[in-house]
């Protein structure tokens, strides 16, 4: 009979009420993993931006999202209806069960490994023939989720951050090379070279915990991987319409711009989104696999919820803050002076970031429940207003328009999901939260107006006293809330 995994495992939960200091815990370790990334992705970055210049790193861009498209077309969202899964199953610590359920997944996830390499083939043939050399990149990537999902799934997260370190150091080792000996020729073997050396790397740490077993011409385990299908597909159809805006974005910009134009937008995208986004990167791993674990207890999933809410305003709003306050510091250091015409856009766009804080923390909440129609309903609605509002922007104020229409697509995103979750799940967001946000809310559009509107000399010190406001709030509520505060204080005082 085959498993339906869309349903709840009955469970006995190992561990008790989660709290602020556990959630700190687990942002100390992954914030410190992803601070190395950041850190080897800012010198590889500057040097790419010395070798490429604004045009390779928009072309890399390009190649790096369609490879995106053509893996979310194809993996059938096992890498997310499986590590839901997996956490259930780690509670009622059924090996037996468990070691059954990642054969599935290494099966399945080989089966979309061939077909994101077919749909490489498919674009290169009707798109750009560049696309059938990325195929080493979609099919390690196919593999990859699958022990990525393993390692979240059963509670590894030491691991997940080892492996982070080895791999920010292994893509580092693995681009530069190729940039300085072949320059724009070189971005799609680095791009290759880098996710199948990542993809060797997990698999070193999942394979002595969990041997490598397939069975790829079993009809058992294709019927038994089936209800993970019925679970993920729908998450497939979001990832497509995610990867598309994306990808629909850059297309555009690239034809009816240029490709400077898309490499400054590439770059203040990473700025904002990708380099600010390492708060989130540091709180999922550990966050997701324990709302999974209470999805159907609606006390303490909102309780699980709002503890990663305020955790993120917390944290995230000081360096918000200061991340505008020092853009064009920024942008000079990271990358070079042809870079600065992003500095306005990347301001106007701290707000999507902001918004996040809460957004994100719900939307996880149909994840963790496995309703995948919910959350493709959700998604793709937020992707049809992003990408209308964003070109819709930019027409209207240009570059600085990009950063204006990501801005009102999070508010946009947070309003959606907010009504909706609370309408479906039951979700309420807390008094102190709520105030928390609204209290930082006013801060930060203090600072953004600061950043466009003053010179620099006033700029940085009035928005320097606002950082300082924001830092103190956040410390002054996780020193009352939390021990790990004083716990790290003691810890580097000599």
């Amino acid at each position: 009979m085959c498993p339906n995994y869309s349903k709840k495992v009955q469970q006995t939960p190992k561990y008790g009420k989660t709290t602020l200091d556990h959630v700190l815990k687990y942002t100390g370790v992954f914030g410190g993993v992803q601070g190395l990334n950041i850190l080897m992705s800012i010198v590889r970055n500057k040097l790419a931006s010395k070798l490429l210049g604004a045009a390779g790193i928009g072309l890399m861009g390009y190649y790096v999202s369609g490879a995106d498209l053509a893996s979310n077309c194809s993996n059938m969202g096992i890498p997310i209806s499986s590590v839901q899964h997996l956490s259930e199953l780690f509670e009622t610590g059924d090996k037996a069960r468990i070691s059954r359920f990642i054969l599935i997944v290494r099966t399945w996830c080989l089966w979309t490994a061939l077909l994101a390499a077919l749909l490489c083939g498919v674009g290169a043939a009707v798109y750009d023939w560049h696309f059938v050399l990325l195929v080493p990149m979609v099919m390690a990537l196919a593999v990859m989720g699958g022990e990525l999902s393993i390692l979240k799934g059963m509670r590894h997260l030491k691991r997940l951050a080892t492996i982070s370190v080895i791999a920010a150091v292994a893509t580092f080792a693995l681009t530069i090379p190729f940039f300085w000996a072949f320059r724009l020729q070189g971005i799609i073997l680095s791009i290759d070279c880098t996710a199948v050396a990542i993809t060797v790397i997990h698999l070193c740490f999942t394979l002595p915990l969990y041997p490598w077993r397939v069975a790829p011409l079993s009809t058992q385990i294709f019927r038994e991987g089936m209800p993970l299908l019925r679970v993920g597909i729908p998450y497939v159809l979001t990832g497509i319409a995610g990867a598309a805006m994306t990808f629909a974005l850059q297309a555009f910009l690239k034809t009816y711009s240029s490709e400077a134009t898309l490499g400054y937008y590439r770059v203040g995208y990473t700025v904002m989104v990708s380099y600010a986004g390492i708060v989130f990167k540091a709180l999922e791993p550990d966050f997701f696999p324990r709302l999974s674990s209470v999805s159907h207890d609606v006390q303490r999933c909102n309780q699980t919820i709002n503890q990663q809410v305020r955790a993120l305003l917390l944290l995230m709003s000081p360096m918000l803050i200061a991340l505008i306050l020092l853009m064009p510091v920024i942008l000079q250091v990271l990358y070079t002076s042809e870079f600065m015409p992003a500095c306005d856009m990347t301001v106007c766009a701290v707000f999507y970031m902001f918004f996040r804080c809460l957004s994100v923390p719900i939307a996880y909440t149909a994840l963790a429940r496995g309703d995948s129609k919910t959350y493709m309903a959700m998604e793709m609605i937020y992707d049809v207003f992003s990408l209308s509002v964003i070109i819709g922007c930019y027409l209207q104020w240009q570059l600085i328009g990009i950063g204006i229409g990501l801005s009102l697509s999070g508010l946009f995103d947070l309003l959606l999901v907010g009504t909706c979750y609370a309408r479906f799940y039951h979700f309420r967001l807390e008094r102190t939260s709520l105030l928390l946000f609204i209290e930082q809310a006013l801060l930060l559009s203090v600072a953004v107006a600061f950043c466009l509107l003053l010179p620099g000399a006033w700029k940085y010190a009035l928005g320097g006293l606002l950082f300082l406001l924001s830092a103190w709030r956040s410390y002054s509520i996780l020193s009352r809330e939390s021990d790990f505060v004083q716990k790290l204080i003691k810890r580097f005082r000599p």
